[in-house]
């Protein structure tokens, strides 16, 4: 698989609330930065403590991309949420993900704001 289907099938996956869908797709160096810059470092801490209690709160989350953008081996993804819990439906954001030797070994997730689009190179909307 190419680069940007690699992120694009892990998005899928947490679309769809698939654990070993995700698995398959972390390296085992896995890094994920929430939108508070929160980190959690490797593929089984990030299954325990991420996902799972994040599909057991949120079991509807979707993410919408609008906008797909491939630099060598990141992709950076302009988009939003949808949810049935308020906190999380039609919530903009921008999300980069590293590539890896075939493996996501970044997901890394911004508000999208004027201050993060500049920060990361992205035209305004």
């Amino acid at each position: 698989m190419d680069t940007e289907s690699i992120v694009l099938t892990f998005n899928k996956c947490i679309n769809n609330a698939d654990i070993e869908g995700l698995s398959n797709l972390m390296s085992e160096n896995h890094v994920f930065i929430d939108r508070d810059n929160n980190r959690t470092e490797g593929k089984s801490n990030n299954i325990s403590q991420t996902w799972k209690p994040f599909f057991r709160l949120f079991p509807d989350y979707k993410n919408i991309f609008e906008k797909v953008t491939l630099k060598g081996d990141r992709v950076i993804l302009e988009g939003y949420s949808v949810c049935s819990e308020e906190i999380l439906n039609n919530v903009h954001a921008i999300w980069i993900a590293q590539v890896t030797e075939g493996k996501i070994s970044l997901w890394h997730i911004y508000d999208d704001t004027p201050e993060n689009r500049e920060i990361l190179g992205i035209k305004e909307k």
